[in-house]
């Protein structure tokens, strides 16, 4: 029935939804009424309509003779938004946390985590997490991140989120194309404001649209084809592989191409 969807997708269980729906067809009710009119047992009427008083969805009418009756059903859209609100500050509170039980966990297993991202936001989302975890960066970047620039929200993320990481004492360590906005970043100074530290490879070095980003035990991948992804991959040991042949890619070809652009 669409009225014990409602119910259900606001959070109620199926106990909860079917004694609001009987108050809601029946008005006010005891719990013995309740419990003859749904099946249940009494007793179990009774805590959940205590519950659902909790939820400020229903309401007692009498002190010593316990009977309830529905509220305003529109509380149901204050339960959502209030969840939803809850929900958000868990999730960032998980995300912001969650290193102390990673630290456990690899230091008796070396499995790692993986969990993909999909379009633009979730590739926000791996740089967001960078600023959570505060470690520098080693990038490998690709040209087909340019596709960003058409995204003006995006556009905007990136500028506020290339002004944070300094703010976080987050050093950038590139390997980078040589272009012309990347050869204006080093003669305004823009990199050495924002901790970013360059080392040039020829263009056609390097063609994939995938940008590589090692930081503190993660690796993140993000690829910029027909639809933008991102892969972050949670391990120690990867994380440090890839971070040593990031400084051994620099290190060649700051031997061997002119870094004088």
């Amino acid at each position: 029935m669409e009225e014990m969807d409602i119910l259900k997708k606001a959070g109620l269980s199926d106990a909860q939804a079917t004694i609001y729906r009987c108050l809601l067809d029946h008005g006010t009710l005891s719990p013995s009424e309740l419990a003859e009119k749904t099946g249940q047992s009494r007793e179990n009427c009774y805590m959940i309509a205590k519950k659902l008083a909790d939820l400020n969805l229903i309401e007692q009418t009498e002190d010593k003779k316990a009977r309830y009756r529905v509220l305003n059903p529109s509380n149901l859209e204050i339960l959502v938004e209030k969840r939803r609100k809850i929900m958000a500050k868990n999730e960032k509170y998980v995300k912001e946390n969650l290193s102390s039980l990673l630290d456990i966990f690899y230091a008796n297993n070396e499995m790692p985590g993986a969990r993909t991202l999909e379009g633009i936001e979730g590739v926000k989302e791996v740089y967001l997490d960078t600023l959570r975890v505060k470690k520098d960066i080693y990038l490998l970047r690709t040209r087909a991140d340019r596709l960003l620039g058409n995204d003006i929200d995006a556009d905007s993320f990136l500028k506020h989120y290339r002004e944070q990481r300094p703010l976080m004492g987050i050093n950038t360590y590139a390997l980078t194309p040589v272009t012309k906005r990347a050869k204006q970043n080093v003669k305004t100074g823009r990199d050495k404001a924002i901790n970013f530290h360059r080392t040039w490879m020829p263009e056609e070095d390097y063609t994939a649209p995938v940008e590589i980003q090692v930081y503190g035990d993660k690796v993140a991948m993000i690829s910029f084809g027909e639809t933008a992804m991102a892969t972050i991959i949670t391990s120690p040991v990867v994380a440090e592989a890839m971070r040593q042949m990031l400084k051994v890619m620099m290190k060649y070809y700051k031997g061997s191409f002119p870094q004088e652009q």
